[in-house]
């Protein structure tokens, strides 16, 4: 299917700048990032690895994170995750820059890099993602399962990155990503991340992860106005900086969900 292939046609394109702009956020020598076509938070990328069949990365080893992790280039492999590690903390601190401008400086909350242990898609793609989850196309509990921090089918790249220290037998139990363990996680009941409340039904879970947010921007809003009255200091504090505009991160269009 078409839809599987599109992170591995994107990856294998010599020329990134054929991508539309309303895909691309931006690429490096070694990576791509492209907007999540059905972001399930209010900020949501991908940032994917380059076909880069001279340096041995072909189709086949970054198939997916399983095959990548199986490599026989294990420093190699270790490389690649690397540069991904290198482009996520950029976007990171882009989607912090465009937090402060679109709900207010001062505004900021935690924004997780990671992996699905078993992807919907071809081709290693690593999810940066706010942590607010809130977004009309978290629309299901498989939607909220693959991507809750806590429950463990959602893999962060810093702990990933920790296998790599670990004996090779340890490494190789950790990286062979069985999917019957893995895709029965998707099945678990609905819980927040954050409080562990149990939600029962996907209206509730978004009503709930709203609240969160709101809450917390209210929160960050009073501690912002109580530093700015008590040092007089109401200038935007964020500085220049060699990163692509913040506002080309803003929201596109709504797609029909997957």
């Amino acid at each position: 299917m078409a839809f599987l292939r599109a992170l591995k046609d994107f990856a294998c394109l010599p020329d990134p700048k054929t991508i539309p702009p309303s895909n691309l956020l931006k690429y490096t020598d070694t990576t791509i990032t492209i907007f999540d076509k059905y972001p399930k938070a209010n900020f949501h990328f991908l940032v994917l690895p380059r076909v880069r069949p001279d340096a041995g990365l072909t189709t086949t080893v970054l198939h997916d994170l399983k095959s990548l992790l199986a490599w026989k280039e294990k420093e190699k492999a270790l490389e690649v995750l690397k540069d991904l590690e290198k482009e996520s903390k950029e976007i990171q601190e882009m989607v912090r820059d465009e937090m402060h401008k679109r709900f207010g400086e001062g505004c900021e909350w935690k924004v997780f890099a990671g992996f699905h242990a078993v992807p919907s898609m071809h081709h290693v793609h690593l999810h940066v993602i706010s942590s607010d989850y809130v977004s009309p196309s978290l629309k299901t509990k498989k939607h909220w399962n693959s991507f809750s921090p806590k429950l463990g089918f959602f893999l962060e790249l810093k702990d990933v990155l920790e296998w790599f220290q670990l004996p090779d037998d340890a490494f190789k139990k950790r990286a062979s990503l069985p999917e019957s363990r893995y895709e029965s996680l998707l099945k678990s009941d609905m819980q927040c991340w954050r409080c562990d409340t149990d939600l029962k039904t996907v209206p509730k879970l978004k009503e709930h992860l709203q609240t969160h947010l709101d809450r917390d921007i209210a929160r960050m809003k009073k501690k912002r106005k109580h530093e700015i009255d008590l040092t007089g200091d109401d200038e935007n504090e964020a500085g220049t900086s060699d990163r692509p505009p913040a506002a080309k991160m803003a929201k596109r269009p709504e797609g029909k969900s997957e």
